[in-house]
């Protein structure tokens, strides 16, 4: 299958019969469509539009109780060089937009701010979550130079409110908290939403966006996935009613469409909604170098081992097309297509995760809220 790629410097665009592309640098705003506008593609054919690389992993001081990395400040600190990044980094082809970088410590990885300089020179907007500690002036600074958006995750209140003030502060339009929203969690969510409310550290908060919780890693004996959706259902009204702006993650597009299927709002909020994507629009490499759908599937299953990109020369038809991956894009394809559900032309479920669909698991009665 052939494409067309043009780029003028701000405007990335890809066309082909199938799958049709355009991508801002300056504002972010990105544009799929397939045959025709109002047609949906499965996959980017040519390639991933977002890559998901973990730059360091093992030693954190953040030491979160949910970390399904299963970080902490006692284990030895792993991290992706240069030299190495600049290797894969060469190889992708041009879908790439934009790279959300995973990094423990901020000084984990000493090549941090070349490694997002590269990527940002090179036409990849760089992106990176981190856990607030040693957030600084500078470093809001630097980030502000270089990234199109950041994203502190929410496990101590007052490190992930100064963290926000500073990158809002210096200048970081998009600013999101990232929140692990677990059944044992969602009543921090609503105290974090009037938080966001009140607290003058937060004025300029770009969104709240909630992580699905995946039995993965250290949270596995304290905390349960979602299962409860009347729950789920009045936190996302609260937010609303506090005027919060909230996303998440494309693990919990099921449950959220279920909650609202019935709704009068429901054309209006699916516009907003993007199903699971991992192997077919974007794709997770570890600070080894291997990739995976997503970075939850590292070490589960049939993904105990990734695709190494070692020596690879064509990342298209090396790595994008794998065997391994290409199995997995099946699945997930097809996933909710038998459901029962009228979501199910527009729903991908976990082929892996079965307990973060509670939607296939019990029959659902949603409270009118």
């Amino acid at each position: 299958m052939r494409y067309i790629y043009k780029d003028d410097g701000v405007v990335k665009y890809i066309k082909s019969e199938h799958y049709n592309a355009t991508f801002n640098r300056i504002n972010g705003e990105f544009l799929r469509w397939g045959k025709t506008y109002d047609d949906d593609p499965d996959l980017c054919y040519f390639g991933p539009e977002l890559l998901d690389i973990e730059i360091s992993s093992g030693q954190c001081s953040g030491n979160c109780p949910f970390c399904y990395k299963s970080n902490e400040s006692s284990l030895p600190n792993k991290y992706m060089g240069f030299d190495r990044f600049k290797q894969l980094f060469d190889t992708l082809p041009p879908t790439v937009n934009q790279i959300a970088f995973g990094i423990t410590d901020l000084d984990s990885n000493p090549d941090f701010w070349r490694i997002m300089e590269y990527s940002k020179e090179n036409g990849v907007i760089p992106n990176y979550t981190c856990n607030g500690k040693m957030v600084d002036e500078h470093v809001a600074e630097k980030t502000a130079e270089l990234c199109g958006a950041v994203a502190v995750s929410y496990y101590d209140k007052n490190t992930c409110h100064d963290a926000v003030n500073h990158f809002v502060k210096a200048g970081v339009t998009q600013v999101n908290i990232h929140f692990m929203l677990a059944e044992e969690t969602i009543n921090n969510a609503h105290e974090l939403i009037d938080d966001i409310s009140t607290d003058e550290r937060l004025k300029g908060l770009y969104g709240l966006i909630f992580l699905q919780y995946k039995p993965h890693g250290r949270g596995i004996s304290n905390f349960t996935p979602i299962m409860d959706l009347n729950n789920f259902n009045k936190m996302l009204k609260y937010a609303e009613s506090k005027q919060v702006s909230y996303g998440f993650d494309s693990c919990t597009t099921p449950i959220y469409l279920k909650t609202i299927e019935n709704t009068a709002e429901y054309q209006q909020k699916l516009i907003y909604v993007e199903p699971c994507e991992s192997g077919l629009f974007s794709y997770y490499c570890n600070a080894d170098g291997e990739f995976f759908p997503c970075s939850f599937m590292e070490g589960e299953g049939e993904w105990k081992t990734g695709i190494s990109s070692d020596g690879v020369n064509d990342f298209v038809s090396e790595i994008w097309y794998h065997p391994r991956i290409v199995a997995w894009r099946d699945k997930l394809i097809n996933s909710s297509k038998s459901c029962n559900c009228e979501q199910s032309r527009v729903c991908r479920s976990c082929p892996h995760y079965d307990a973060i669909t509670v939607c296939k698991i019990d029959k659902i009665q949603l409270e009118v809220i």
